[in-house]
């Protein structure tokens, strides 16, 4: 198989340095209300956009999403987000199986 890449229809965002400060839990609820959602790649662009600096100046979700792919993922794990964000939904699933499982009598 034979594959050629080519360029994109939009530009990717490249900078040559990003500054990274911890998340915080405003930072996550910023990007939910941002985002409209807990968990995926939208989510994620938030909290990028909350925590970091490109090249010395924030940049809008939006622009985070130009990203290359390796780029992106490399902020969420130095985020401490590790590619996925943890949703209240799916945190709390295990504990509820577990307590329906075995109910109190």
């Amino acid at each position: 198989m034979k594959i050629n890449k080519v360029e994109g229809a939009v530009k990717p965002l490249v900078v040559n340095e990003v500054e990274v400060r911890e998340a915080m839990v405003k930072d996550l609820i910023q990007a939910e209300r941002i985002s409209g959602k807990a968990q995926a790649y939208e989510f994620l662009s938030g909290v990028i956009s909350q925590c970091c600096k490109f090249d010395g100046q924030a940049q809008p979700p939006e622009e985070v999403q130009r990203l290359g792919m390796t780029d992106f993922l490399e902020l969420t794990e130095a985020l401490g987000l590790n590619g996925q964000a943890i949703s209240p939904d799916t945190s709390s699933t295990s504990s509820g199986k577990e307590s329906s499982e075995n109910p109190v009598s």
